[in-house]
């Protein structure tokens, strides 16, 4: 608990940290909110917190002078290795999250879900299982984290009977000493290696560091403690052992205790697990909308977090089977002329380009590239060649490194994709790949890459294209 006393700095106006901020105000705090931006820039939120008296500090040396506070609460933008924070740390100020405290606070169960990719389609399955059975025992579940809702938002209205299901990105994870109830790790292979954005600069020096983020969401629970891992990622494997309480797994073979995914005969699948000892059929993919082997791994984990949190079976099949996907992950946008049109563009690494790509057994035309996330590209392209994609539309700063690639990788093996620049902005990629994409095909945006040398972020990269493919839709249905 912050004490009314102690000077406090709130380090970067994000999301997070606004509703944080609006927390401290209510308990008497006096808060400072140090931030890179001017007030044009911070805009209302500028205006707002200044009219209740908080401090500024803004513009480029707005880390300066960290000393003069006893807590700086830090965005997870920001890396712990700054030099300013390294130097108030030394000096012994005390540099905490807004996510830590309010896992402190937090006076009802949390189930915490990370994970390089799928966190956040595996924490929305989640909270939508719980909802429908905590509706039944008169209590609440709520969903938050990096998938854009600050919890401070909804702090006030949490009872012991509620749950929390939170999405944590590593960087929310980095210095997190606090433990949750039940920890979900959906997969850990290479992100955020080097500083890809530059409103969030903060990145993990080494594989190694990135790995031991994540595995902060359990590594600090007891033997009470819930984890669960993917048995089928490489990484979880090793992670095992480091399991404090109980340990569950899921996968595409049989877990014990778990839960995992079989094919069938008609080239379906069946959802399986066992949680109470005896294996027991949850569900069948011809009742799940959600594409793609990947997600039946979602799903797994999802079903076993959520029974651990409470939920009843019935209020998990039926999230199951009526859950669509998250917005820009593998999201169907429309079919135009016979071609239908995906927007994968959360995928700014190649792990999750590559699951997009054994998605599909059609024709693909995939657009690709960006800004490096300093990882190894070779993977992917191999998996381009292995897969369905007859051409390949070419975007942004990495579009010559992955032509290169293609070229060379492609001739050895006697097969090269049609390889298209697609230019600069969304409009004249959309024209591109008209061009290219006949009836049968699927057109899938799935860069492999940050976004920043085009656009804002990786949204307006997905809304952008929604946008040009919603067009071609609503002309071809004035055509007809």
């Amino acid at each position: 608990m912050v004490e009314r006393k102690k000077r406090v700095a709130v380090l970067g106006l994000g999301i997070e940290n606004l509703a944080l901020t609006d927390y401290l105000l209510q308990k008497g705090a006096h808060v400072t909110v140090c931030d890179r931006r001017t007030p044009q820039q911070l805009g209302e939120r500028y205006t707002t917190l200044h009219n209740l008296g908080v401090d500024f500090r803004l513009g480029s040396s707005y880390l300066e002078g960290l000393e003069d506070f006893n807590v700086l609460f830090r965005s997870p933008g920001l890396p712990l290795f700054q030099p300013e924070l390294v130097d108030a740390m030394r000096q012994g100020v005390e540099v905490t999250s807004a996510m830590r405290l309010f896992v402190m606070l937090c006076p009802c169960p949390i189930v915490g879900v990370t994970g390089t990719k799928g966190k956040g389609t595996t924490s929305a399955l989640i909270h939508r299982m719980l909802v429908a059975s905590q509706r039944r025992c008169g209590a609440q579940a709520y969903l938050g984290g990096n998938i854009g809702i600050a919890p401070f938002s909804f702090l006030p209205q949490l009872t012991a009977a509620d749950v929390v299901v939170l999405e944590l990105s590593s960087f929310q994870l980095e210095d997190m000493v606090e433990s949750v109830p039940i920890a979900v790790v959906t997969n850990i292979t290479e992100d955020h290696l080097t500083a890809a954005d530059p409103n969030n600069p903060n990145y993990h020096r080494s594989r190694e560091a990135y790995v031991q983020a994540k595995t902060n969401l359990f590594r600090h629970q007891d033997a009470s403690g819930i984890t669960i891992l993917n048995n089928d990622d490489p990484t979880c494997r090793t992670l095992k052992e480091m399991a404090p309480g109980t340990l569950l797994l899921y996968g595409s073979s049989p877990q014990s205790p778990g839960a995992w995914y079989e094919p069938t005969r008609d080239g379906q699948y069946k959802l399986f697990w066992n949680p109470a000892g005896e294996q027991e059929e949850l569900i069948g993919s011809d009742r799940i909308k959600l594409r793609g082997e990947h997600n039946l791994l979602n799903i797994a984990a999802a079903a076993l977090a959520a029974a651990q949190a409470g939920a009843d079976r019935d209020s998990i099949v039926g999230a199951i089977s009526a859950y669509h996907g998250l917005e820009h992950r593998l999201e169907y946008v429309a079919t135009v002329d016979g071609v239908q049109y995906f927007d994968d563009s959360f995928a700014t690494a190649p792990e999750p380009t590559i699951v997009a790509l054994r998605a599909f057994k059609e024709p693909i035309v995939l657009i690709a590239g960006g800004v490096d996330k300093g990882v190894d590209y070779l993977p992917l392209v191999e998996e381009i060649l292995a897969s369905s994609v007859k051409a390949v539309v070419l975007i942004g700063k990495m579009a010559p490194v992955l032509k290169e690639l293609i070229i060379r990788l492609g001739t050895e093996k006697g097969k090269v994709p049609f390889l298209v620049d697609g230019g600069t902005d969304m409009a004249k990629v959309m024209a591109v790949t008209r061009e290219i994409a006949k009836p049968g095909d699927v057109v899938l945006l799935s860069p492999a890459c940050a976004s920043f040398d085009l656009f804002k972020n990786y949204k307006e990269r997905g809304d952008l294209f929604k946008q040009e493919v919603r067009a071609l839709a609503a002309k071809q249905e004035k055509a007809i």
